[in-house]
Order: C-alpha cells, then sequence, then structure tokens
C-alpha cells in the first residue's frame, strides 16, 4: 500500500494530475499479485499423514516427497507445494489435491478456463487473448484460448446430445388391446425458449378407426 501511494503522489507531482487508467491498472495488478500470493499459501499443503492412496489400477500409490504445482489463476501465476504420489506397479501419479481443484493436468485454474471459453467462443482467438489481457490482466497464448475453447465446446455437445438421447429414449407405455387398423400420426417441430435445444419435435398418433 505504501509503494502504491508512493507511485500515485510521484505521477501526480510529475503530470500536475492524476493518470486515473494508470492508477486502476497499477492497483489492479498491486491487488492481484497480493491474492496471489495468498492463494499459493493457502494452497500449500505440508507432508500427509496417509503415506498412500488407491491407485486406478487397483493397487496402492505410495508417498514420495513434496512437488511444487504452477497454475494461472484469476489473480495471477500461483504455486503451491502439494502429496506426490507414485504406485510401483503401474507407474501412474494420481493426485488426489489437483484432482479436488480441478487443475489436474491443467496449467489453467477454473475460472481462467471458463474466462478463456468466453473470449474465445465470440472472437478470433488471437482478440480473445488481447481482451482477456485488457480485461483480466491476464497473459495467456493465442493456442491456449483457442485449445480451451474447444474443450469447452465439446462439452457442451456432450451435454446437448446425452440430453437428446434422454428425450428419445422414452419408457412409453405398452398399448394394450385389439390391433389397430389405421393408424395416422402428425408431426411438427416448435421452438423452445430458454432451452438449449432451438427446436423439438411434437409427434401425435390417433386412430380414426372408429
Amino acid at each position: 500500500m505504501k509503494r502504491l501511494t508512493e507511485k500515485i503522489f510521484a505521477d501526480r507531482r510529475k503530470a500536475g494530475r492524476i493518470d486515473l487508467e494508470a492508477v486502476e491498472m497499477f492497483v489492479r495488478d498491486s491487488l492481484h499479485r497480493t491474492g496471489a500470493a495468498a492463494l499459493s499459501h493457502l494452497l500449500k499443503e505440508d507432508p500427509p499423514e496417509q503415506r498412500a492412496i488407491p491407485c486406478s489400477c487397483g493397487h496402492s500409490a505410495h508417498y514420495k516427497e513434496l512437488r511444487s504445482k504452477p497454475v494461472l489463476t484469476v489473480v495471477g501465476p500461483v504455486e503451491f507445494q502439494r502429496p506426490y504420489y507414485v504406485c510401483a506397479q503401474c507407474h501412474h501419479a494420481p493426485n488426489p489435491t489437483d484432482a479436488a481443484l480441478g487443475v489436474e493436468r491443467q496449467e489453467f485454474s477454473p475460472g481462467v478456463r471458463r474466462m478463456m471459453a468466453v473470449v474465445g467462443s465470440g472472437s478470433p482467438f488471437d482478440l480473445g487473448r488481447e481482451q482477456l489481457e485488457l480485461l483480466a490482466g491476464l497473459h495467456v497464448s493465442t493456442k491456449s484460448v483457442e485449445r480451451q475453447a474447444e474443450q469447452i465446446g465439446a462439452e457442451i455437445m456432450r451435454l446437448e446430445q446425452a440430453e437428446i438421447q434422454r428425450s428419445v429414449q422414452l419408457e412409453l407405455p405398452i398399448p394394450v388391446g385389439p390391433p389397430i387398423p389405421i393408424l395416422y400420426v402428425e408431426i411438427d417441430g416448435t421452438g423452445i425458449r430458454g432451452s438449449r435445444l432451438n427446436r423439438a419435435s411434437a409427434v401425435a398418433s390417433f386412430d380414426v378407426s372408429f
């Protein structure tokens, strides 16, 4: 805070006024650095009491050491220590801490990945990178924006397909009665407000044999 105040008054003495935009950005960067330091301290872990954890192969992964994990968060770069386990049977290294935080095999936090998906979905990826730098003060590559936007898009498509399958595979009652000689079927499409599915099909069947 002292450094921030000195910076503001030095600029005012030099230019005769306060450059509000420069001060805004300086304050934001200062708060980001403070937040990143606090987050690094908050996420830091000590050697665990549990020396072994289950591995996906059915055996156990044993604790080896504390290892550092760098992650870009919404407040800037963060680095923290967490336990490192290795399975002697399959050599897999499961990490429950990374999985719980949503950063397993990821270099960006969930919040940053969401930001990258938003700026990458509505504009060219390089423009999205510039927007992220201007609006959030985060420096990422164009390729990273593209990769995250594609991953989020693929996940949305997977969820939509699952929703479609649930609507198609309805549990309909088994008709009981005499055979129907003539059955008419009518189908139409309509829009649904507030649904991810822009259009839905409605089917009606009726018997006119009576």
